[in-house]
């Protein structure tokens, strides 16, 4: 649907420009959607005079809005509606969302939501604020812009593998995700060489280098995540195959959930199921397993298995000493 796509480059384009003023030149917007600088016009003519937006630029330099627009009313179909709902519900679950925002936001979804949801919406309202977290939402909003503009971003950055010593290391950021309740920014380092997962409240501060990058070619961040579990990485592990046994009630659990791409559950008579993956077996992942106790068998590798005793030797002897 040729219009649909307009649309939605017309929006992203008043998006980028917001986020980094006098940068988007009409041969970078043109590179950056792969269209002809004449479409770009045209779409820069809707946003100025269809739209109503005061859209300025500097001889020479990139577009901008001298005060932040104001999209227009729209309206929503029932799916539409409730993925909006159960989305603003899920980002005050994320501290570092800012919250007054996503409140006000929400507030004016009750005046174009369909009549049938308008109910959970004030019900959002009502709630109240969720918490706020300065920092996070000050990183957050840095990171995001240097994603949109494509512009490295200088980091102070505390990692936890170095007792928390502080580096200061350049990225290209690629994305910025949440996971277990925090927020990651994923993207090139220039110090390691290498693209690194950033756990946000870990980055003492963020600062745009004005220098552009180009996203390596290929990049994508679920294929990048996969041969991990979760977050953690063990870039000098071998991938290989996990093969555990779960019993009840843990068979259930397992079985009910899809923890990785490459996973296979497999039924068993007895009750149990057999669960296989493909991974670097990670501290991480050595948690994961070790959580289900008693209701585990690891049937391989055999470096998690003897992980797995070593570990639970060490909590008895402490549990002994203590007694002791």
């Amino acid at each position: 649907m040729p219009e649909t796509t307009r649309i939605a480059r017309v929006l992203d384009i008043v998006w980028h420009i917001h986020a980094a003023p006098r940068y988007w030149t009409r041969k970078r917007l043109a590179d950056k959607f792969e269209v002809s600088e004449r479409s770009i016009t045209s779409d820069l003519d809707i946003i100025k005079h269809r739209l109503k937006f005061d859209l300025q630029s500097d001889r020479g330099n990139g577009y901008y809005f001298p005060s932040v627009p104001q999209l227009p009313s729209v309206s929503y179909s029932i799916a539409e509606a409730l993925a909006l709902i159960l989305a603003a519900g899920a980002a005050r679950q994320f501290s570092g969302v800012p919250q007054r925002e996503l409140s006000m936001a929400i507030a004016r979804l009750s005046s174009v939501i369909p009549g049938e949801l308008r109910a959970m919406v004030e019900q959002l309202v009502n709630d109240g604020l969720g918490e706020s977290d300065p920092h996070r939402e000050q990183i957050l909003s840095r990171c995001s812009q240097a994603i949109s503009a494509a512009h490295s971003i200088d980091l102070v950055y505390a990692a936890a593998s170095a007792n928390g010593a502080e580096t200061e290391r350049r990225i290209d950021p690629y994305a910025v995700f949440p996971y277990d309740r925090s927020w990651h920014v994923v993207g090139f380092c220039h110090l390691r060489e290498d693209v690194r997962v950033f756990k946000v409240d870990r980055i003492r501060s963020a600062l745009q280098s004005g220098t552009s990058f180009s996203r390596q070619p290929g990049f994508d961040l679920e294929a990048f995540l996969s041969t991990g579990w979760g977050l953690m990485r063990g870039l000098d592990l071998p991938v290989e195959e996990v093969v555990l046994r779960f019993r009840p009630p843990a068979s259930r659990w397992i079985a009910e959930e899809r923890w990785h791409d490459s996973q296979q559950v497999i039924l068993l008579p007895d009750g149990r199921i057999e669960f296989r993956v493909t991974i670097q077996v990670s501290p991480e992942f050595q948690r994961w397993v070790f959580r289900y106790g008693r209701d585990v068998e690891i049937v391989a590798p055999d470096s998690l298995r003897v992980w797995m005793a070593d570990e639970a030797q060490a909590i008895l002897s402490a549990i002994r000493t203590v007694a002791a």
